[in-house]
């Protein structure tokens, strides 16, 4: 039976259909939002998404999900300081509580709305029920692009902090993750793939636009992932007054001690390591979730090629001049 809210369109690009089973790639599609009217940006007209065949069997609990006023969302294109930009809230949150953060995952107390559209999640619930049934205030992970958030989000607004980050970073350390768990491909054929819009909720140009074409929108508050390692202490403070939220500078310190990047890596609680098995400790760098957490270290790691080649796929892409700044 035809979506009545979603386009699926099967992918035809030839090198995708030859390498998709090799690549662990097979059940990739695109889908399209078939009505945005409820999104306040005019003349707009959002393209489809990657994701998988899994899509079809949840499009109704992601379209009907309930959104609370109480609820606060964390957004972002994948790889862009998502984790890190959660802990931040959850603490200032609830009150700079480090004792219960360090003793629940994170993606316990702040679980991942639509994790169950790219892959199968452990236990017999969903991950649509698993947000549903957080007690409120719950604190909700998305990945959605703007065209493709819940209907009832754009009635109930709730707080939202959306990050972004350099496009050559997310594609370099996108890689990384997605061998990590399940690619099979090479670094240069995973980031080529990436520019043609073919890996998970690309294309990543149109999810930042999108988000920055809702400035206008008080519950979304914006943050880049260079500035907060440049002043994450700047970065918090904003977040603070965001979340109507203070706190002394002693408390400040703590809190930013506990977001540094040595700290974050050697979380258990954050870095999606195995707590029960201490051989992560020996993994190598590009093994682990948290992997080098620095601002250009894609320098160093892609080819002058590669790098040409996404500067001109984002100049290419990036019609307005005004809107450069969000991928650089």
């Amino acid at each position: 039976m035809e979506s009545k809210v979603f386009e699926y369109i099967d992918i035809t690009d030839p090198i995708h259909l030859a390498t998709n089973t090799e690549r662990a790639e097979e059940d990739y599609i695109l889908v399209k939002a078939k009505s945005c009217e409820k999104v306040p940006i005019k003349n707009w007209d959002p393209p489809a998404y990657c994701y998988t065949r899994r899509f079809q069997n949840y499009e109704k609990e992601l379209f009907n999900f309930e959104v609370k006023k109480d609820d606060v969302w964390v957004s972002s294109f994948p790889k862009s300081g998502t984790t890190w930009c959660q802990e931040m809230v959850w603490l200032i949150c609830h009150g700079l509580d480090f004792s219960a953060a360090k003793s629940e995952p994170l993606s316990t107390r702040f679980p991942f709305l639509e994790v169950s559209l790219i892959h199968d999640t452990k236990g017999e619930i969903n991950s649509f029920e698993r947000a549903r049934d957080m007690p409120s205030p719950r604190f909700i992970k998305t990945h959605l692009a703007v065209s493709m958030l819940p209907k009832q989000y754009w009635d109930v607004l709730p707080k939202t902090v959306h990050i972004h980050r350099n496009v050559k970073s997310v594609a370099l350390s996108y890689f990384h993750h997605s061998k990590r768990i399940f690619y099979r491909g090479t670094k240069e054929e995973f980031i080529r793939s990436f520019m043609k819009d073919l890996q998970f909720y690309s294309p990543i140009h149109a999810h930042v636009i999108g988000y920055h074409s809702l400035k206008n929108c008080r519950n979304i508050l914006f943050l880049k992932y260079e500035d907060m390692k440049s002043n994450l202490r700047g970065c918090v403070e904003t977040v603070c007054r965001f979340f109507d939220r203070s706190y002394s500078d002693e408390e400040l310190d703590l809190l930013c001690q506990h977001l540094s990047f040595d700290s974050m890596k050697q979380n258990l609680a954050c870095n999606y390591e195995d707590k029960n098995n201490d051989a992560w400790e020996s993994k190598s760098r590009d093994e682990r979730f948290i992997r080098r957490g620095e601002i250009d270290s894609w320098k160093d790691e892609l080819s002058l090629e590669i790098v040409e080649e996404l500067n001109q796929w984002t100049n290419d892409t990036v019609k307005n001049l005004d809107q450069m700044h969000l991928f650089l």
